[in-house]
């Protein structure tokens, strides 16, 4: 009776064994032999698009003996500036104040003496029409005077979803091509794709166009400051695995 019960036990311990070890490979990840056979290939595609914003840095800048007479100066010259700026068309939330400073001048001669004071007032405009630029350009010198400084100029786009999209397309040929090439090679067919993962989708950042000289109020009224956008570009990575036959 002791060895029925110890042989049944035994065999009872044996099927729950197999039982585990059944479930535990199906649950398995799949080894190198076991995964479908693929071709893993990466693509790159680029766009360009013209800017639909520039970003415009404008600042006065004013000397005087007294730190309240250089404030007033520059208070007067930044609120003209503004003042025109807006009449030239661009919105209130479009301006914004980047940084105000003001710091003494100390005589070349003496040490330590204090000749008088400088204060410089910075705002960055948003220019959401690129056509507006050089009127905005012009209307800020002339408001603010000689105390005006025009900083820089980027031009950027905002919406790219347009060209991103062209640049999709692309990069996702272009993965093709190369899948394609590879399955040639190794003499089998390329099959549909198995799995696509987008990498890095690069949007153009804000570039110069120019770094602008300090701009005058005694220029010429009848030439208006010529702005030129151009086109920048937009690209986009993908990974695609492709199955093959």
């Amino acid at each position: 009776m002791i060895y029925y019960r110890a042989r049944t036990l035994f065999s009872f311990l044996g099927t729950l064994i197999l039982y585990i070890a059944i479930m535990t490979n199906a649950n398995a990840e799949p080894t190198e032999h076991q995964k479908p056979r693929s071709i893993h290939v990466s693509g790159a595609g680029k766009a360009s698009a013209a800017p639909d914003k520039a970003d415009l840095s404008l600042s006065v800048e004013v000397q005087a003996k007294t730190a309240e007479a250089a404030r007033n100066q520059a208070a007067s010259a930044m609120e003209a500036l503004i003042k025109a700026v807006k009449n030239a068309g661009v919105a209130d939330k479009d301006i914004q104040t980047r940084s105000v400073s003001l710091y003494p001048n100390y005589s070349p001669d003496t040490a330590n003496k204090i000749v008088g004071y400088q204060l410089t007032n910075q705002v960055s405009v948003c220019i959401r029409d690129i056509d507006k630029a050089s009127d905005v350009i012009d209307s800020a010198v002339k408001a603010g005077g000689n105390a005006t400084r025009v900083q820089g100029i980027n031009f950027g786009i905002e919406n790219a979803d347009s060209a991103l999209a062209q640049a999709r397309e692309k990069a996702y040929d272009n993965a093709k091509m190369k899948a394609e090439q590879y399955a040639k090679l190794a003499g089998v067919d390329l099959g549909l794709p198995l799995h696509i993962s987008e990498g890095n989708a690069f949007s153009p950042v804000p570039m110069p166009y120019a770094e602008m000289r300090t701009l005058k109020a005694g220029m010429a009224d009848s030439v208006s400051t010529p702005v030129q956008a151009g086109e920048q570009e937009v690209t986009v990575n993908v990974d695609v695995i492709f199955g093959i036959q």
